[in-house]
């Protein structure tokens, strides 16, 4: 999270009210150095900021040990994997105590379902219905703003536009990797909609470039968006990998991941 100050306020409030965590959490998280502020590290909730102060905070990884199995049979597992683990093979080793394999990555804020095999040959058949587009996906997404239109399809090109933090900020071009997402508004709120996202494609960051392009970025998305409508604070941009659907060896898998709590809380 990196954000600006609009008015006086004590560091361990203003991170309450952007975070959604108790005092007691953003406490424990400043002792950990999670914290700076105007680029200097701060470990003191009780310091005030003044109007225009930038306060950026990267609570620890999470490295859950025990995770919720979606789905498991002889050749993979379905997890649900939380906000904050990053997708890498080095992780997955680190964190699953018998022997698996990525077969595709999420952003490390994304919830949701993740598909791991339990063999490398497993794994590259996996990953190769994944490239042959065999494999249904579809996020939920909490985004600004009030979508109007009941659904749609955005058919593109992405390609590097620049740089956020160290991370590759993707944008529309004439040419670049064709990105094609369908869309759908599944519930209205006061100023935020909740989308349901079918991607046909599986270009980086590409659901979260598609529903900012279209005005209504996915709400605490600060590569895409610094302005929101919606009053709605949350930890990490509101993307969620809400089901994955395929046929694998004549068996059809259908599994969906619930709605994680900040989803929940914020939306009904």
């Amino acid at each position: 999270m990196r954000d600006k100050v609009e008015k006086r306020v004590q560091l361990a409030r203003f991170l309450q009210e952007k975070t959604g965590l108790s005092g007691k959490k953003v406490r424990a998280l400043l002792e950990k150095n999670s914290c700076k502020v105007n680029g200097h590290l701060e470990r003191f909730g009780s310091v005030w900021l003044e109007k225009g102060s930038v306060v950026e905070f990267f609570p620890p990884e999470v490295h859950p040990t025990t995770w919720k199995i979606l789905f498991e049979n002889d050749h993979f597992q379905i997890v649900d994997k939380p906000a904050g683990w990053v997708c890498s093979e080095e992780n997955c080793r680190n964190t699953f105590k018998t022997k698996l394999f990525l077969v595709h990555r999420l952003d490390k804020d994304t919830t949701g379902a993740l598909l791991l095999a339990k063999t490398i040959p497993v794994r590259d058949a996996l990953m190769d219905l994944f490239a042959k587009r065999e494999i249904e996906k579809e996020y939920f997404a909490l985004v600004d703003g009030i979508v109007t239109q009941e659904e749609g399809m955005i058919d593109n090109y992405l390609a590097k536009k620049g740089s956020f933090q160290g991370q590759t900020i993707w944008g529309s071009a004439p040419k670049g990797l064709r990105a094609i997402t369908r869309w759908k508004v599944v519930k209205r709120g006061k100023q935020e909609t909740l989308v349901a996202c079918e991607p046909y494609t599986g270009r980086t960051h590409q659901i979260r470039v598609h529903m900012a392009e279209m005005g209504h970025p996915i709400i605490l998305d600060r590569q895409y968006a610094s302005h929101y409508k919606s009053k709605i604070h949350a930890s990490r941009p509101l993307l969620h990998a809400h089901r994955l659907r395929f046929l694998f060896r004549g068996e059809l898998i259908d599994v969906t991941a619930p709605l994680p709590g900040d989803f929940i809380t914020k939306n009904g």
